[in-house]
């Protein structure tokens, strides 16, 4: 099902980006708006069922919009619909790095057929829409300055959430343990220092995603 559900999300990212790029200015506009508000809604429907099925204990500890991609979710929706620039630079560096992790490693203790299951796809799915439409439905490009500053960015939400994680015994954001089967897990490293090792990849990933959306030297 993992493979499937992939699959679902390739295909309806490619036809909804292949209609947009076909589209005016006008249509390229509303379909960038439509799926800033299908992030919002997926975001506030998710935690809302959350919150009523599970108990205070766990949604405090595991299920509060604290997670990176939770983050992301409402970035998206402040990068289409009000159009920030340091919003869709963080978008586009910070879902294309990491959050695509959760759709290529899931971290679900529930699978298909359960809502859950479908929650999950849908709310990264509909991510990997948002970061990819930035760069090809808008007039965005990132400036030179965009990719240190997202990693910076990053690099500040998880100095936030740790103290965090520690006062409420969770483990938002991966600080406190890796994920099964995902590449912190692999590195070796005591969480949250294995986030130290990544940084210089990063960046350089950064650099190398910087080379597709990069602002055109206009002509003197």
């Amino acid at each position: 099902m993992h493979l499937y559900s992939l699959l679902v999300v390739g295909a309806v990212c490619a036809v909804i980006l292949t209609w947009g790029r076909f589209s005016g200015s006008n249509g390229k506009q509303r379909i960038c708006r439509s799926i800033a508000a299908a992030n919002l809604a997926a975001f506030v429907f998710e935690y809302i069922w959350r919150f009523c099925n599970h108990s205070t204990e766990v949604f405090v500890r595991d299920k509060l919009p604290l997670h990176f991609c939770a983050v992301m979710a409402l970035l998206c929706f402040i990068a289409l619909w009000w159009k920030q620039r340091w919003a869709r630079s963080l978008v586009y560096f910070g879902v294309l790095s990491a959050s695509i992790q959760g759709l290529l490693t899931p971290f679900l203790s529930i699978g298909f057929p359960r809502l859950e299951f479908f929650l999950f796809f849908l709310s990264h799915g509909l991510l990997l829409l948002a970061a990819l439409a930035i760069p090809l439905l808008t007039d965005w490009r990132a400036d030179r300055r965009a990719p240190v500053q997202s990693l910076l960015l990053m690099n500040a939400y998880l100095v936030v959430i740790h103290p965090i994680n520690l006062l409420l015994g969770s483990n938002y954001g991966f600080t406190t343990a890796a994920p099964t089967g995902s590449i912190l897990e692999a590195l070796g490293t005591p969480a949250p220092w294995y986030y130290l090792w990544l940084e210089v990849p990063a960046l350089l990933l950064f650099l190398f995603m910087y080379l597709f959306v990069r602002q055109k030297k206009t002509a003197a």
